[in-house]
């Protein structure tokens, strides 16, 4: 890799590409054009070597003459019968195998799964004869699958390591980044033959069903693919297969009894039953194109297991990413907080919590916003843009959010203007009883350090807006009523909202 690499630096030094402090774009624009070196050079390497071995010996040299013979034979045989008027027979494929679900009636608070698909490349899924075993296309979209209320993709954006460290094509966690298209860069390639990836869902799950998309662009065929969860990383704690269809256990996990499936952009859903897991694997061993390994998409459907204090993941809706690192120098604002260079951990709740300030009435000390409407801060619209957004005047400005009666509030997420890299400024979180904010009063957030909003010295730390937002722990306090200071931001006077969520259950 190290002469690739000297031609990948040289052709971005000679069209003059800027990658000392754009991570993202330099890894995005790496994998782009290095993979035309890579995947040339891993794949000659390993022709080079494989043809080294095998013409090395008088037996493999002998056994490829005869088989260059049988393969004539062969094709005469098989062209045979498409001369003639009469049909060419076809080798029966295996039965369609519609995916297991659950019915209506069988269970209460069942619903069918939200499962955006890809558009398709190909409309008709041609079957390949050669594969034993296959599953007949359906014919028509897959039906819905039904699983317990409340089931999402919690798969999406978590860690993703892989058997091959270095794939030809892609990047690693580009596996769970919600892009599913069958287009070039949004796929990654591993090495030839067994290869597989695991997914952490950082949390034990019940697991209602797995979503696959290897390579959607053509009508592949995969082989030895399985699928497993386990309570461990090392796949020894509580290890369940919930589809396998290695027929001669070529990869050693057991003899599969499941069917080949063709590739198409409805992906493979595997019912999974509610296995308990927190890490997913899935193998794979080589295709009907080539030897190499493709995963587009991977979905883990389930909802998180509550911890030995009945607690479990708080599942945030999060908008689409503006900007993945920032570029401006924040060094100089004091008591700053460290940018994550992953995935905020979803905060503990008790079962049960919800967005109890969705629609909910919203009121603030600048009557008149310069932009949008004080109702967009509770309308579940959280993407980043002008139509989005409401922007209150310069100086210290306030809103406050009536819940309609007493929650126990257990967090509070907060999204600014996520459209550019900025900081706020005096942010201060409150709830109370009443709401002049004299009953109960708590502060739950101040980073607000010279007291110039007067609600004290806070001793919490500035941070950078992003699209995760700001999740606050309101430590199940009971209230009605939150508000939120904050006086201008690093780039202007102004405060701006997209949206509030407030998190918890009415108070008993």
């Amino acid at each position: 890799m190290s002469k690739l690499d000297h031609s990948f630096k040289g052709l971005t030094c000679r069209i003059g590409v800027d990658t000392g402090f754009r991570s993202a774009h330099k890894t995005k624009l790496r994998w782009q054009m290095l993979w035309v070196f890579n995947r040339t050079g891993r794949r000659r390497r390993f022709m080079s070597t494989l043809r080294r071995r095998i013409m090395g010996s008088p037996l493999a040299r002998l056994t490829i003459i005869l088989a260059a013979a049988a393969a004539l034979v062969i094709a005469v045989a098989l062209a045979a019968p498409y001369s003639s008027p009469q049909a060419a027979p076809r080798l029966e494929a295996g039965s369609a195998n519609p995916v297991g679900t659950p019915q209506a009636g069988q269970g209460d608070g069942l619903a069918p799964l939200k499962i955006k698909l890809p558009a398709p490349v190909f409309v008709d899924t041609p079957q390949d004869n050669r594969v034993a075993n296959l599953e007949k296309p359906l014919g028509r979209a897959r039906p819905p699958f039904l699983a317990p209320a409340g089931t999402y993709n919690a798969a999406l954006g978590k860690p993703v390591c892989s058997s091959d460290e270095e794939p030809i094509i892609g990047d690693i966690g580009m596996i769970t980044d919600g892009d599913k298209e069958a287009v070039d860069g949004s796929y990654v390639e591993l090495g030839p033959f067994a290869q597989h990836v695991t997914i952490d869902l950082e949390a034990e799950h019940n697991i209602y069903a797995v979503v696959v998309w290897h390579y959607h662009k053509q009508p592949r065929v995969y082989f030895d693919v399985a699928v497993q969860a386990a309570g461990d990383p090392d796949f020894i704690t509580n290890v369940r297969t919930i589809f396998n269809n290695d027929g001669d256990n070529s990869i050693g996990l057991g003899v599969g009894e499941d069917m080949h499936y063709t590739e198409t952009n409805e992906g493979k859903l595997i019912d999974a039953k509610g296995v308990r897991g927190r890490y997913v694997r899935l193998y794979s061993s080589g295709n009907t194109a080539n030897d190499l390994n493709h995963y587009t998409e991977v979905e883990v459907y389930g909802k998180t297991v509550g911890d030995a204090n009945g607690l479990v993941e708080l599942r945030l809706e999060l908008p689409r990413p503006v900007f993945t690192s920032h570029v401006f120098d924040f060094s100089r604002i004091p008591n700053m907080e460290k940018p994550r260079k992953s995935r905020r951990k979803p905060p503990m709740v008790p079962v049960g919590v919800k967005n109890v300030a969705a629609g909910k009435r919203v009121v603030s000390t600048d009557k008149e916003p310069l932009v949008g409407n004080l109702e967009q801060i509770t309308d579940a619209a959280k993407e980043a843009g002008d139509n989005f957004l409401v922007e209150l005047g310069g100086g210290l400005e306030s809103v406050t959010i009536d819940l309609g009666g007493g929650y126990d509030i257990y967090a509070i997420a907060v999204w600014r203007d996520h459209g550019l890299c900025k900081v706020y400024f005096d942010v201060v979180v409150q709830v109370a009883e009443d709401s002049d904010f004299t009953a109960n009063v708590k502060t739950l957030f101040n980073n607000d350090i010279d007291n110039s909003a007067g609600l004290g010295a806070g001793k919490d730390k500035h941070y950078i807006e992003t699209f995760e937002g700001k999740v606050i722990d309101a430590k199940g306090i009971e209230a009605r009523y939150v508000r939120l200071y904050s006086n201008g931001n690093s780039m202007n006077d102004f405060n701006r909202y997209i949206e509030v969520e407030v998190y918890g259950k009415p108070a008993k």
